[in-house]
């Protein structure tokens, strides 16, 4: 089984990231993938309201992302024949990204928070998880 996880360091992706490590220990998974998306513009990080520019934005990304996924990985034991790798892909609208590079690539399960929104899109209910959920041909776990 391959799993996709939407991540943006909010507590809903912390604990899809979570379940899908609980996974790991119940069925066979071969793939574990966090996934990042990144707004084509100057973006501020969900759970740390900071404000990024363009050019910063990659370094910034591995560095604030990559701490959490290092964190993650070290806390999971007996993953010999899982690989776990972090992306960060650059684009518009995380729904339609996840949605597209799990077929694309032919992911199994895309596991999402329910909600992880910041601004004035934290009081529209999961808006990113119900449009996956809505749109995509791949199983989707929404974690609450």
């Amino acid at each position: 089984m391959k799993i996709l996880v939407g991540y943006d360091g909010s507590e809903g992706s912390k604990k899809a990231l979570e379940m899908a490590r609980k996974l790991i220990y119940t069925c066979v998974v071969s793939e574990i993938t966090m996934i990042h998306v990144e707004k084509k513009s100057a973006i501020k990080y969900a759970p740390y309201e900071e404000i990024v520019k363009m050019e910063d934005m990659e370094n910034t990304a591995e560095e604030v992302f990559g701490e959490h996924y290092k964190e993650w990985t070290d806390s999971t034991e007996n993953i010999e024949n899982t690989k776990i790798e972090l992306k960060i892909i650059k684009g518009d609208g995380p729904a339609q990204v996840l949605a597209d590079y799990a077929e694309e690539r032919e992911y199994d399960l895309i596991a999402v928070g329910a909600r992880g929104a910041t601004g004035l899109n934290k009081w529209r209910p999961g808006s990113v998880s119900k449009s996956i959920v809505d749109n995509c041909c791949t199983s989707v776990l929404v974690v609450k």
